[in-house]
């Protein structure tokens, strides 16, 4: 939601951030996520970064690969030369940076291939309209 709104990846990846005021405070996050919300991906690189098939391990990997990149493509090129669960790592990538990115930064060649590509557009925009409400 913060990257849809447009906040900076600065703001988006600093410890424990979400758009909803206390949230943290209400709703506890579990050792491992709490570990990642602070910013452990920050200060670890491959192989310590691992896109796994452990779901926690692809989120930590992905946030690595959003944090240590320019640009959608660069990105998403790091989450998934990890290796490993490829495809789980670059989904939870790809969702966050085309979100702060937007689509125009997705290269065409890449948006060429996409299935179903007016149906996911028409979601997309849905979600995005949903965002504001927060």
């Amino acid at each position: 939601v913060g990257a849809l709104q447009g906040c900076e990846k600065e703001e988006l990846l600093a410890k424990l951030y979400c758009p909803i005021p206390d949230y943290w405070n209400v709703n506890e996050l579990t050792e491992n996520i709490q570990d990642i919300a602070s910013g452990s991906f920050k200060e670890k690189d491959p192989p310590d970064i691992r896109g796994s098939g452990y779901v926690v391990s692809a989120l930590e990997a992905a946030l690595w690969a959003f944090w240590n990149s320019e640009s959608f493509d660069i990105g998403l090129l790091e989450a998934v030369n990890l290796g490993e669960d490829a495809d789980t790592t670059g989904a939870i990538y790809g969702q966050l940076a085309g979100a702060y990115y937007g689509v125009d930064d997705i290269p065409l060649r890449w948006k060429e291939k996409v299935a179903l590509s007016d149906t996911i557009s028409s979601l997309a925009d849905g979600l995005l309209e949903l965002s504001s409400q927060v």
